[in-house]
């Protein structure tokens, strides 16, 4: 995929990405072949960034977390305020924002870049929704409406992290599908602006099957969700690759007919590249009253 001028990551939906803190631990399915940890052990082995130093251990020949989280380095702390041009940031791709081993001070710093750079959208994707309400009770803050608050659901016994996200005043609050490893069944998107979907890539990459990413398509649908299909992730998830003339292999099909994406991201004939409204736009009643929970509130 090109990159733009405006853009320094290969992440489809997002413009850059800004790590305030690293390290992590494989908390629920959907981190069993994180793109992060190999990442992150190259970092470690290059030895140029010691926040990542311990951050991982190889086990069975691959790279898994230890556990250790660590503060990036000044300069990686301030990086926003260095990208001059307004920008959708994803906030944390080699952590999780709201990881239990983070510090409180670490959050509250990088909060306060993201308050001072309102020309930023910042995407802070989560699967620990649980540990936001206790932050804000610790820390008393408010989220600033640049900030997007977004939990990952791999399949549909993770569907209560909707509910948790939910309750949460955030002007944008999205759900990524992705890795999509197992069926939703009947959510609720109560609350929701945006959904990423998208199939696992990479080594020991599990299957997503077309049926699974129609019904989160359909769910987004049926509840007025901005869909975003970023990937079927292997080139055999997409169902074109079953599809392929003779004299063409699948994968060499699915590179010419969807080019877009790991394994295309063509869905039922059509690109899904929505992004959420602008806030102003949304019902700002609490989700509780029906509406969409757009406060308003200041960090």
């Amino acid at each position: 995929m090109a990159i733009s001028q405006n853009q320094s990551t290969g992440i489809e939906w997002t413009q850059h990405t800004w790590n305030p803190m690293v390290g992590c631990t494989i908390h629920t399915p959907g981190c069993t072949n994180c793109y992060a940890m190999r990442q992150a052990a190259r970092i470690e082995e290059m030895g140029h960034s010691p926040a990542y130093d311990g951050t991982t251990r190889i086990a069975n020949g691959n790279a898994v977390w230890t556990g250790k989280i660590s503060r990036a380095s000044d300069v990686q702390m301030r990086k926003p305020l260095k990208i001059r041009e307004p920008s959708r940031i994803f906030v944390n791709s080699m952590s999780d924002f709201f990881h239990e081993g983070a510090q409180d001070v670490w959050r509250l710093e990088a909060l306060g870049i993201m308050r001072a750079t309102p020309r930023h959208s910042y995407q802070i994707l989560t699967k620990r929704p649980e540990e936001i309400g206790p932050f804000i009770e610790r820390t008393g803050v408010r989220f600033t409406e640049n900030i997007w608050l977004g939990v990952t659901i791999e399949r549909g016994d993770f569907a209560h992290r909707v509910g948790t996200l939910a309750a949460i005043d955030a002007a944008v609050r999205f759900i990524s599908f992705e890795p999509l490893i197992g069926p939703l069944g009947s959510i609720s998107l109560k609350g929701m602006h945006w959904a990423i979907i998208g199939g696992e890539s990479g080594p020991h990459s599990r299957p997503m099957q077309p049926d699974w990413a129609r019904e989160a398509r359909d769910l987004c649908l049926a509840q007025n969700v901005a869909i975003f299909f970023k990937q079927w992730g292997i080139a055999s998830n997409n169902p074109l690759f079953w599809t392929a003339p003779t004299g063409w292999t699948g994968a060499r099909w699915v590179a010419h007919m969807d080019p877009t994406g790991k394994g295309g991201s063509i869905l039922d004939g059509r690109p899904w590249k929505e992004y959420p409204p602008r806030p102003a736009t949304w019902d700002s009643r609490p989700v509780e009253d029906g509406g969409r929970g757009l406060t308003g509130r200041l960090l």
